[in-house]
């Protein structure tokens, strides 16, 4: 992948982390801390892949780092984690898959349909599981603090 491609990704994920913070209403003043969270996730996940070549590991760290992204920016911020991670998660979300996984089984084409389903819900299992480790973690480490 070149560096034109990379931006552009980077450019997306942000905008679309930009668009949840208005579909959320995020306050204003923290739009841009939220909607980079969705530039850097995708940053980790696009570094992660390109390292180790590996789907679902780059979709744990990456969701990781959307974790850890949201709770330090919660304690900046003294807001909701919750608000941060989930928008710095948004452009890790598999949509692509997850449409065409529909999509072929709508056409019959069942095997191909089930291969793509269970990449989705593996990616999306890689994700889930990257938050709730990190989110343990910190909660384990630092036990007096909120989310």
């Amino acid at each position: 992948m070149d560096i034109g491609q990379i931006i552009l990704q980077l450019l997306a994920a942000t905008a679309g982390s930009f668009g949840f913070t208005i579909v959320f209403h995020v306050q204003r003043k923290e739009w841009l801390a939220a909607s980079l969270g969705g530039l850097f996730s995708w940053a980790v996940y696009l570094l992660v892949f390109s390292l180790f070549g590996h789907d679902y590991l780059a979709a744990f760290l990456g969701a990781s780092f959307s974790a850890l992204y949201g709770e330090i920016l919660a304690r900046i911020k003294r807001a909701p984690s919750t608000v941060f991670t989930v928008i710095a998660f948004v452009p890790l979300i598999p949509g692509a898959s997850l449409y065409r996984a529909a999509d072929t089984l709508m056409n019959s084409q069942i095997r191909q349909g089930e291969k793509l389903a269970v990449y989705t819900l593996a990616f999306a299992a890689s994700m889930s599981a990257g938050i709730v480790f990190t989110t343990l973690l910190l909660h384990k480490c630092f036990p007096g603090s909120k989310s």
